[in-house]
């Protein structure tokens, strides 16, 4: 199995929704992996507040333009 390895179609991801806003809590996901995680979309959680354009830049840089996703089944099916 492989886990997804796209550098298309990217969006900044908050690993914690209270996390806060810093690179550290950045994750660079496809948008189907985006769409996979627990929280994309979930009514009964306040969406926190996006990214700054710098943060997400910066994310993108450190995952190499490409989905960080390390789920083995994420959106490959």
């Amino acid at each position: 199995m492989s886990r997804c390895c796209r550098t298309w179609d990217l969006e900044v991801h908050h690993k914690h929704i209270d996390g806060g806003n810093g690179e550290d809590n950045a994750m660079v996901l496809c948008h189907k992996c985006h769409l996979n995680t627990c929280t994309y979309g979930d009514q009964n959680h306040k969406s926190p507040p996006p990214f700054t354009q710098e943060v997400k830049d910066k994310a993108l840089r450190r995952a190499g333009y490409r989905c960080e996703c390390e789920k083995q089944t994420c959106c490959l099916k």
